[in-house]
């Protein structure tokens, strides 16, 4: 297929593109001044124009800066614009499938475990958000275009996300927990994120949310165990709940609190994890690193 990738040249879209180079798709690619098409309207119509799938993942970095209200805003815009963008001209071309991402921060801060796809949304920021992200796909899936969204968990790579952010602290000896450690974390590794997504676009009965995490969830705390362990460095020295609250403000909030949730659909569609225990997933993007 030929297929349109919006946010390829970022974090995951630069791991999905050889991928699905490799499986014969042709890909092209919709990323900030960058690749072969720019984030403007005609230049989205002109590429779904061109294209028989689509990918969607383009969005600015959530818990990064501070929420400001300009923040805020630019959040909003860069996934509930573009996305609504995306659909409308899909709702034209119908192209076979639209691959839209979201975040299971759909579900809000929550202590209940197994939430899946039919939990309902939390009501913060993110929450809304997400809600407002899902729906901008409306004009597409309303056009009869299969449309799926996956709910993106922590994406796990030393090339970028939490896993980055956390590497330096652990390799000089001074790694831990953030905050209270118990918060729950629903995590992925990017190797399964980006075969889950493949999966999606290629799985012709795939439709609706799709919780894009491991099968187990850990706490905090374990998580930050678990990768001492992996590094061969103690994990011993927690991040205090103050330290992101005064760095991130509101922000905070997302690697503060989390969620336990399971990929139901995914597993029930026949998905199978190469990494479903944090331990192994750890081991193997650690060696990376040698």
């Amino acid at each position: 297929m030929k297929v349109l990738l919006t946010g390829g040249t970022g974090f995951i879209g630069s791991h999905l593109r050889p991928a699905l180079a490799a499986r014969g798709h042709e890909v092209r690619i919709v990323s900030r001044g960058q690749g072969d098409y720019g984030w403007t309207e005609e230049s989205i119509r002109r590429g779904v124009r061109e294209t028989d799938a689509i990918v969607h993942l383009a969005g600015e970095g959530i818990a990064d800066r501070r929420w400001t209200e300009e923040r805020k805003r630019i959040l909003v815009d860069s996934r509930v614009r573009t996305t609504r963008l995306v659909a409308a001209a899909a709702a034209e071309r119908k192209p076979r499938c639209l691959v839209s991402a979201s975040a299971i921060g759909y579900y809000g801060p929550s202590e209940a475990e197994g939430l899946t796809e039919d939990a309902p949304p939390g009501d913060d920021f993110l929450a809304k958000l997400c809600v407002q992200w899902e729906a901008s796909v409306a004009a597409a899936r309303d056009a009869g275009v299969r449309v799926a969204t996956p709910r993106f968990g922590v994406v796990l790579h030393p090339g970028g996300g939490a896993l980055a952010k956390m590497l330096p602290a652990f390799r000089m000896f001074v790694g831990g927990p953030i905050g209270s450690g118990e918060q729950w974390m629903s995590w992925i590794h990017m190797a399964d994120l980006v075969a889950l997504l493949v999966f999606l676009l290629e799985r012709d009965d795939a439709r609706g949310p799709f919780n894009a995490v491991a099968p187990r969830p850990v706490r905090m705390k374990e998580f930050a165990h678990s990768l001492g362990r992996a590094l061969g460095r103690p994990s011993l020295v927690p991040v205090p709940s103050l330290v992101p609250r005064l760095l991130l403000g509101e922000a905070a909030s997302v690697v503060l609190t989390g969620q336990h949730v399971v990929p139901r659909r995914a597993t029930d569609a026949g998905f199978r994890f190469a990494f479903p225990e944090i331990d192994a997933a750890l081991r193997d993007l650690v060696a990376t690193l040698n």
